[in-house]
């Protein structure tokens, strides 16, 4: 018993590149042939005993019955075995005749739903019923191995299926804060950014500190400055297409940015948005190109459909595996049906596809908006984006982007005020967004919108 602890608990710490249920199978198997078969104890039992979901340690028993090497049954020795072989503890397998098992809170096939469902998403009988299960904490591994791939295209050091899969960029941006920071650890973002951030990042009681954006991406002056006065635990950037600004970081201010948080020791996360969204220009490489110790965060919101929950994390393995703690003790794991509809989606060419379609209509809208802002009150500048579909406005001194907000819903228009995106409280900054609406509908809106920038009565400023 104790050798069989022991080997279990090396695979738990071990190679985090191979699925745990994989490691403990590893782990196991010499011991097969050292232990009699009362040594290795239950499924339920060795997981609570190394704190694991007990549905690991069962495929991994199960994974050691595949290979021959152990016969999953009742506990007893049950006539001939393969040389080597023990038999399972009852739990590591069906119930035995007359068992019944009341522990498991989780469907059996009978109430699985019924049809073509899984076939939908071209899995395999076997498959389907596998993504109806409670998932790994690290995530469905024929996406996450595609995901390896994708990166390393883009020169990104991702090994294997060196990723972990999230319910999205927020989940994976809650996940890193909660591992990384502690309440009152200084985390630097971008001013503005978009409006999830702030909001998470007050949850975990950080101090927040913010990055002034410019036409280049973060200014580094700017920076170099608040560095002075601060020593960060966490930078989170987005360089390619800022949201809200949809700028490109340059490639120089990215090589100069990264080696000036290495020199005070801050760990950087980069918010990923695939270079094929991007409408204009080159693409320099990712933050995590440039540097092997960047962890990167994305998603499939943006690029497929934002109800498609499922975002990824990459980075150093350490980071990685206290990331992925985190993750095992918040929600067990993620879902597997959602993560192998994306893969789905994703083998089937779908994804590039609808970057190609993103791309285009990106161009098309953003080059209405900007046409339409030709005719803002003098004043009024704006952030010349690179892709994506927003616009960021800047307002004249004395002007309140509430107000403007404000005056603008009153002609049937949202746009989004400065205050919600910015860590500082900014209210002379309007995001224009145009991913919701296009063609006359979009150019009617602009107008209205352009109407609540006028004031109605002389040259007032709007506050």
């Amino acid at each position: 018993m104790e050798v069989v602890l022991a080997r279990a608990r090396q695979a738990v710490a071990g190679d985090p590149t191979l699925p745990l249920y994989r490691r403990l199978a590893d782990a196991l198997a010499p011991a097969l042939s050292e232990e009699p078969a009362e040594a290795f104890p239950s499924a339920r039992s060795l997981a609570a005993e190394l704190g694991l979901n007990r549905a690991t340690v069962t495929a991994a028993y199960r994974e050691l019955a595949r290979r021959g090497l152990l016969v999953l049954g009742p506990g007893r020795k049950q006539g001939r075995r393969p040389a080597g072989a023990v038999a399972g503890a009852p739990d590591a397998a069906e119930p035995a005749p007359g068992a019944v098992d009341l522990a498991r809170y989780a469907p059996d096939a009978e109430l699985l739903p019924a049809g073509d469902v899984f076939r939908w998403l071209g899995l395999g009988e076997g498959e389907g019923e596998g993504v109806t299960q409670y998932g790994d904490a690290w995530g469905y591994k024929p996406l996450r191995s595609w995901l390896a791939a994708r990166l390393r295209a883009l020169s990104i050091p991702v090994p294997g299926d060196g990723v972990l899969l999230t319910g999205g960029v927020q989940h994976g941006l809650d996940l890193i804060l909660r591992a990384l920071v502690t309440p009152g650890d200084t985390v630097l973002v971008e001013d503005p950014t978009y409006p999830g951030l702030p909001p998470l990042l007050a949850l975990h009681r950080a101090h927040v500190v913010g990055l002034p954006v410019g036409p280049r991406g973060i200014e580094l002056d700017a920076a170099e400055a608040i560095l002075r006065k601060e020593s960060p635990r966490l930078a989170i950037l987005t360089p390619t297409l800022q949201n809200p600004s949809g700028t490109v970081m340059d490639s120089d201010v990215r090589v100069a940015l990264l080696a000036l948080l290495r020199r005070h020791k801050a760990c950087v996360v980069e918010e990923f948005f695939d270079p094929a969204l991007v409408t204009d220009g080159d693409v320099p490489p990712p933050l995590a190109a440039l540097d092997p110790g960047v962890t990167v965060v994305g998603s499939f919101s943006k690029a497929l459909f934002p109800g498609l929950r499922v975002g990824w994390v990459a980075g150093p393995w350490e980071r990685l595996e206290s990331i992925a703690a985190v993750k095992r003790a918040a929600d067990l794991g993620g879902s597997p049906f959602l993560e192998a509809a994306a893969w789905t989606l994703c083998r089937r060419g779908v994804l590039d596809d609808q970057l190609t379609r993103l791309r285009t209509a990106a161009r098309a809208r953003l080059a209405v908006v900007v046409e339409a802002l030709q005719e803002a009150p003098p004043g009024i500048g704006w952030l010349t984006p690179r892709g994506g579909f927003s616009v960021l406005l800047t307002l004249p001194q004395g002007w309140s982007s509430r107000a403007v907000a404000v005056r603008a819903a009153e002609r049937g228009v949202w746009v989004l005020a400065g205050p919600a995106m910015s860590v500082t409280g900014r209210d002379d900054i309007v995001r224009v967004a145009c991913a919701a609406v296009g063609g006359d509908a979009l150019r009617g809106a602009l107008t209205r919108f352009l109407a609540a920038l006028t004031p109605e009565r002389g040259a007032l400023p709007l506050v």
